[in-house]
């Protein structure tokens, strides 16, 4: 036998020196009777009467049709019998275990294949390790619950999987345990592990967004090993990575499958890059790199994990994208360039389930979610030598899985301590209320035992099935959009049923007591607008990245006032997150709000928009002007403040509402620009309506107005 090896190592030999390799031999040199003698896992050689030659087996692509097929397969079926004889089973054990390929343990059909699933006794993997390549016979086995593919006329790609799935070892990669030929057909045997396949749970609640981040987690190890962790130095570009090559077992633990497109690297080669000639089509998990120039790397499958990650952060594939018209990765290189990629963190991740069953733990701490779009962004590269290695992938999932395991419901309040801070909810601590809630000022002790601050609770009532999702909705919003002219939020609880919601406390109140104060000028009266224009532009959308938030009730009420009349937003509880765009996009839902304040537009059609909030802010943009609120202006002229001011500025009368206490003060160019910019906020045409932006800029140059001139008259 060693004669027989040394006699075609020789031969070999002699063949590289007679530099009769790949380009010394055509096709017109093989013919159907050659038969393989030799292989290796990157060579392999043949032998007729004529010629003997050596054809690497990258080089394949050199020959046309049906020879291409041919070299390959032939290669590849000599590797796999030569390299893995410990894997193959007898075709009569499987026929045993399935009753002859009984249609009661067929699981599935495929394209080129039926499925079964059963139990076979096969080499046990544990002790691979060990084997000494002794008979079949005599290594060690054990029966597994396994699944069947019954393939029938098996392309080369199917031997090619065969090999490198026999050479892995790993919790993440799929596990082969053996196969067999059946005349044409092959059977490849695995241990099974579950139908579940990724894909389909990407818009699945079970997927918590650290489930999420565990089962990236799993397919990162698994493609390390493939890069490079495998036994003798082995290293495997997947090359067809995608959610659909991922299954998930009883314990949520993620498996690559697949490989039928799968290349070795060879460990000689210098660029760490295979080249192929095969026409490549561009989908969404391929590199584009790959397409353009042939070249494969390791950093290909790095390309399309990241794609993967950009589906579990929308919670959608690529096909479902484009079913709705997106095209998932021009998409996603838009949403990195625009700095909205958190606007599409897929709604389920975001804390509150079908049953409004709140668990701020639930949804993606803020860390974690940063880190994880970052290294995801990095991954989606377009050029490979922009994309990090699979390990700096892992230790960047690792810091964002801890992000979340650590993030710990921090402001989740007991009940008893909101019961002492409000004295149990004494009505003597009442400082407001609605149809379906009270709200209770009181006192929590600091954490450090030095004194106490206040607070203010709300208490929803939900015995009949009301105020629940207002309790939802406010929580929501307080808890994901922090801004400094938004109330905070201190803490909330659902002990026992209870809905209670706890804020900062507003120490001067809400703005509809200070209206006919005439202790308030008029350029505080300014800072307050420019303040709650500042919150309300934040809630819809400017530049922060997440989702529109449709306030829908706002009056002077709901505008809570501090130290130096720093104003906040307040009052979420009628509000609503929306996907819509700022200026025209639309929600069609049932109007709720306050008489007197709500956008007659929303009103008459249920068509509500962020333009519906503006010209509520444009009435209480009059009612500061006025000194008085819509409902007492209704008292005393018979018409609402809207209907009011519009015939006033019909008749020419605009200086005749302004409140008397600031009359003398304000400077004639600081009312005009004041008065212009409110006015345009109740057009009856929504497209006239200016946006929180345009506000902003006109109520600061109304300010500029009255400080410039106040400043000169001063210095005069």
């Amino acid at each position: 036998m060693r004669q027989v090896e040394q006699a075609k190592e020789a031969q070999v030999k002699q063949i590289r020196q007679r530099k009769l390799a790949t380009n010394s031999i055509t096709r017109s040199d093989y013919k159907p009777n050659k038969k393989v003698i030799w292989v290796t896992r990157m060579e392999w050689v043949v032998e007729d009467s004529n010629v003997t030659g050596v054809v690497e087996l990258k080089d394949t692509n050199k020959f046309e049709g049906w020879w291409r097929w041919w070299i390959r397969k032939a290669a590849a079926v000599v590797t796999v019998q030569n390299n893995l004889k410990h894997l193959m089973i007898r075709l009569n054990d499987i026929e045993l275990a399935t009753d002859n390929f009984s249609e009661k343990y067929k699981i599935d059909t495929l394209s080129n294949a039926f499925v079964y699933k059963a139990k076979l006794e096969c080499l046990d993997k544990e002790y691979l390790s060990t084997i000494d390549w002794k008979n079949n016979d005599e290594l060690p086995k054990r029966q597994y619950t396994v699944k069947i593919e019954l393939i029938y006329v098996p392309s080369d790609e199917v031997y090619n999987k065969i090999e490198i799935l026999g050479n892995c070892n790993h919790r993440n990669i799929e596990t082969l345990l053996g196969f067999c030929k059946k005349g044409r057909d092959t059977i490849l045997v695995y241990e099974y592990v579950s139908t579940r396949c990724f894909r389909d749970y990407l818009d699945k609640e079970v997927l918590t967004w650290e489930k999420r981040l565990k089962i990236c987690l799993d397919i990162a190890h698994g493609l390390n090993y493939l890069h490079h962790e495998m036994d003798g130095q082995k290293r495997v570009i997947y090359h067809d990575l995608d959610s659909g090559n991922i299954v998930l077992d009883d314990n949520w633990v993620a498996k690559v499958i697949g490989f039928e497109k799968s290349r070795y690297l060879s460990t000689y080669q210098d660029d760490d890059a295979l080249y192929l000639n095969d026409p490549v089509n561009f989908y969404y998990y391929t590199d584009p790199e790959f397409v353009e120039t042939g070249k494969l790397k390791r950093e290909s499958d790095i390309y399309s994990f990241g794609a993967i990650m950009f589906e579990i952060l929308c919670g959608m594939t690529a096909l479902v994208a484009l079913s709705k018209g997106i095209w998932l990765d021009v998409s996603v290189w838009g949403w990195l360039e625009e700095g909205v990629i958190n606007q599409k963190v897929a709604r389920i991740l975001k804390g509150e389930n079908g049953e409004h069953n709140f668990m701020l733990k639930r949804g993606p701490n803020k860390d974690s979610l940063d880190t994880f779009i970052n290294i995801a962004t990095q991954c989606f590269a377009k050029k490979q030598n922009q994309r990090p290695t699979i390990k700096i992938v892992i230790n960047e999932l690792e810091k964002a899985l801890s992000f979340q395991e650590n993030n710990k419901d921090i402001i989740r309040m007991s009940l008893e301590d909101i019961n002492l801070a409000t004295q149990d909810f004494n009505c003597a601590n009442v400082i407001g209320g609605g149809g379906f809630e009270r709200v209770y000022k009181g006192e929590v002790a600091e954490k450090d035992g030095n004194g106490h601050y206040m607070i203010v609770a709300k208490k929803l009532d939900i015995r009949h099935g009301q105020g629940e999702k207002q309790f939802y909705n406010e929580l929501q919003i307080l808890y994901e959009y922090k801004h400094e002219n938004i109330i905070d939020l201190v803490g909330y609880s659902d002990e026992t049923d209870e809905k209670i919601i706890v804020y900062e406390h507003a120490p001067k109140g809400s703005l509809d007591k200070y209206l006919s104060d005439t202790s308030l000028t008029w350029k505080n009266r300014l800072k307050i607008c420019i303040d709650f224009a500042t919150g309300l532009d934040f809630l819809h959308g400017g530049g922060h990245g997440q989702e529109v938030v449709i306030h829908r009730d706002i009056k002077a009420a709901n505008i809570l006032l501090f130290e130096d009349w720093k104003a906040k937003v307040g009052d979420f509880g009628l509000s609503m997150i929306s996907t819509v765009k700022r200026d025209t996009d639309y929600v069609i839902d049932h109007a709720c709000g306050t008489k007197g304040y709500l956008d007659p537009l929303y009103l008459k059609s249920g068509f509500l928009t962020v333009k519906s909030d503006i010209y509520s802010f444009g009435v209480v943009l009059f009612e500061i002007l006025c000194g008085r609120t819509t409902f007492t202006i209704h008292k005393l002229k018979g018409h609402l403040l809207p209907s009011f001011i519009k015939q006033v500025f019909k008749e020419g009368k605009q200086g005749e509402v302004i409140f008397h206490a600031i009359k003398d003060e304000i400077v004639p160019k600081s009312l005009t620009t004041f008065q212009n910019i409110a006015y345009q906020c109740l057009d009856n045409d929504r497209e006239k309506r200016p946006t929180t932006k345009e506000i902003l800029t006109e109520l600061k140059k109304a300010m500029e107005f009255q400080v410039t001139r106040g400043q000169r008259f001063y210095l005069t």
